[in-house]
């Protein structure tokens, strides 16, 4: 295993105030398409999403000007949030925060939101910046990778990453292709954050050992293209089949590398990207029917906070008592499969 590890010492997530269920959502589009749509079948009534804004306000026409003035607006609010209260709960100051690492796919800005938060949260103005943009639902897991990478050069500083994902401002009601109707129904609004420093903590997660592996015939099954009128989201229906054709193959490779098998994995935390995708997560790797519980919980109660929802399964496993070693897996446009080796104790 590479030397060098970092400690997960503060973590947050935070989701914006609207909430809806998936009929709702459903009842909204069918408004917005203006014919009626049929009823959802079982219980995916239940579930609910998180939004930030109310659902007859995102099923509007908007302007690229008016979805980046929206991003902006509810972004700047979630990503404070949680930044805050990780550095909060790892008890560092701001002034010990050596980089920051910023990860958004669903608004188009420069500066970054990185570059507004330094001075607003005190931090230090030579404090070192990454965006990351393009890795989209990979987005966290890749933040993870980088936080590693820097505190393996930099063992005595610390690392600030957050994402913040606004998904449900790129929704084009002219669009009626299958692909923006599954990505209504599946994406939600949400950030997430932690605090990393070096070392191997007592207590909480350990971040291990990180990989990522590209599958370039994947690289059409996923992603978003800025068009006019906005963000327009690419999420074929073929993308469970591509994921699970790929997936054994580089987690086995990437834990090679640390010296260890599938059998000494103790939990996985998938990104929730929808029961398609984690069904295909557990298809590839063998898993037990409830090895993926957690995450199936988290899109239940979440649904899919792009870059951000690894965190709100890393912190559901964390309230749970899971413990041991715990494979993060996230996919992103490229196909790119992002991978963290991690240990909860």
């Amino acid at each position: 295993m590479p030397p060098g590890q970092a400690q997960i010492a503060g973590m947050a997530t935070a989701v914006p105030p609207i909430t809806a269920t998936v009929d709702e959502v459903w009842d909204a589009l069918g408004r917005a398409r203006g014919r009626r749509m049929p009823k959802l079948q079982g219980d995916e009534g239940a579930r609910t999403r998180y939004f930030a804004q109310p659902l007859t306000s995102l099923m509007e026409r908007r302007t690229q000007s008016q979805q980046t003035d929206a991003y902006l607006e509810h972004a700047r609010v979630l990503a404070r949030q949680v930044c805050c209260t990780a550095l909060e709960r790892s008890g560092l100051a701001p002034t010990d925060i050596g980089l920051v690492i910023g990860v958004s796919c669903t608004g188009v800005i420069l500066p970054s939101l990185d570059a507004e938060l330094i001075p607003l949260m005190g931090l230090r103005p030579d404090t070192a910046r990454l965006p990351i943009t393009e890795l989209g639902c990979g987005g966290g897991v890749a933040g993870l990778a980088r936080a590693l990478d820097y505190l393996r050069a930099y063992p005595q500083r610390n690392v600030l990453l957050f994402a913040v994902e606004i998904p449900s401002l790129t929704f084009q009601p002219d669009d009626h292709s299958v692909d923006n109707l599954v990505a209504a129904m599946v994406f939600a609004d949400g950030a997430g954050a932690v605090v990393l420093r070096g070392g191997d903590g007592q207590a909480g997660w350990t971040l291990e050992h990180c990989g990522t592996v590209l599958v370039p015939e994947g690289a059409r099954h996923l992603g978003y293209e800025l068009r006019d009128g906005g963000l327009r989201v690419i999420l074929s229906r073929q993308l469970p089949d591509v994921v699970q054709a790929h997936l054994r193959g580089a987690v086995e490779t990437f834990l090679e590398e640390a010296g260890l098998c599938l059998a000494d994995i103790d939990a996985v935390a998938a990104h929730p990207g929808g029961p398609r995708i984690v069904d295909a997560i557990e298809r590839a790797l063998n898993l037990d029917p409830d090895a993926l519980a957690t995450s199936r919980s988290v899109f239940a109660g979440n649904g899919n906070a792009s870059s951000a929802g690894i965190f709100f399964v890393l912190e559901a496993m964390q309230r749970t008592g899971t413990s041991g070693r715990v494979l993060a897996i996230a996919l992103g446009p490229g196909l790119s499969i992002e991978l963290a080796l991690m240990r909860l104790a």
